[in-house]
């Protein structure tokens, strides 16, 4: 049997122990500058939800814990050293490596990918408080799965602020060192009554991780000079890909502050049959691939669509779910691993951008 051409060209590099080589055939790109007429801004940040014991383990006093990233205007007009994509990458690339199949000297070059936002740079100053959308990734994704769109909502005067949902990520790390890995796998393939008795408890404590942030901002919001004085949280966005679609739909829901959401190729089946028939009064829009394997995700989208008098949907044939995450645009290699679909890097980006900003707009 002749091995395929890339696993030739992997085992080659991989007995020479080139990385330089490896990131000349397998390159990684920088993140595309958004369009708005701002420098970004980034910050990161660590809270405790002391209301809430950490369900995910059995250590008693355990509380939830969240690790946060967030993407400002800034007041600078130069952009200084960027933030690399890879927070802590000596950890998140031996997860990556396991969780992708991929040997780490071929992904390990991923740690120099740059994004366009400048670490802890003061951010712009302005008369009114700044709009906020809140983002929610997907199952074993991670905070910053989303940044272009969170770069380009920042360049044009929003702030978002997007957390690792601890143990739905695949991985978080956390100030003291200690991490929380990926623990919300089905490797049952559940279905029925015992599908939604493990999945739901899943997103009710994505859920109420975001109604935390909202809760702590406004707590928050008499420190003076700090950028959570300069948010607004009365009409608040949110957008989430995958299961943080579903994230996004509820949080809508559940929060009066929240005031449209959309979904990125939304996960729609874990959504309960009673919030499927009731629909929203809230604006949803729902951008996604042509068609699902699971034909259930898009019956259910459709029913709650027409119980929805302000949501819209917009399904692109040619893509992919992780089309709709940064995945696709570091490297045109996903299209040949069937990652990514037909639209080139460019059009997918315009796609997504526009309908992210055109919606929060």
């Amino acid at each position: 049997m002749k091995l395929p051409l890339i696993a030739l060209i992997i085992f080659g590099l991989s007995a020479s122990g080139c990385s330089t080589l490896v990131s000349k055939v397998f390159p990684f790109d920088d993140l595309p500058a958004p369009s708005g007429p701002h420098v970004v801004g980034t910050q990161f940040f660590e809270w405790v939800d002391e209301a809430r014991e950490e369900t995910f383990t059995d250590e008693p006093g355990d509380q939830r814990r969240l690790v946060g990233q967030i993407w400002y205007p800034a007041a600078t007009t130069i952009v200084e050293a960027r933030q690399p994509y890879l927070d802590y990458p000596g950890r998140r690339l031996d997860m990556l490596s396991y969780q992708s199949g991929l040997p780490h000297f071929m992904i390990a070059h991923m740690q120099q990918v740059q994004t366009n936002a400048v670490l802890n740079t003061p951010f712009l100053k302005q008369d009114k408080k700044m709009p906020v959308v809140l983002f929610s990734h997907g199952l074993s994704g991670m905070k910053n799965q989303n940044t272009i769109q969170a770069e380009v909502l920042a360049s044009h005067g929003f702030t978002v602020i997007s957390v690792d949902h601890a143990y739905d990520a695949y991985l978080t790390v956390f100030a003291d060192g200690s991490e929380a890995d990926y623990r919300s796998s089905d490797t049952e393939n559940l279905t029925g009554e015992a599908f939604f008795a493990f999945r739901l408890p899943q997103l009710n404590t994505r859920v109420a991780d975001l109604v935390f942030v909202l809760n702590e901002i406004e707590r928050r919001s008499d420190e003076v000079d700090s950028i959570w004085a300069k948010l607004q949280t009365n009409s608040v966005g949110v957008f989430g890909h995958s299961f943080g679609g579903t994230t996004a739909l509820m949080l809508s829901l559940k929060d009066d502050r929240v005031s449209k959401a959309l979904a990125l190729d939304g996960w729609m089946v874990p959504v309960p049959a009673e919030v499927i028939s009731a629909g929203t009064q809230k604006p949803f829009y729902y951008l996604g691939q042509g068609a699902w394997d699971d034909p259930i995700n898009y019956k259910k989208l459709d029913q709650f669509l027409k119980a929805s008098p302000q949501s819209q949907k917009q399904l692109v044939s040619g893509t992919k779910h992780f089309d709709y995450s940064d995945a696709p645009q570091f490297s045109n290699m996903t299209k040949r691993f069937g990652l990514s679909g037909d639209l080139s890097r460019p059009e997918l980006r315009t796609l997504i951008n526009k309908a992210v900003l055109t919606f929060f707009e």
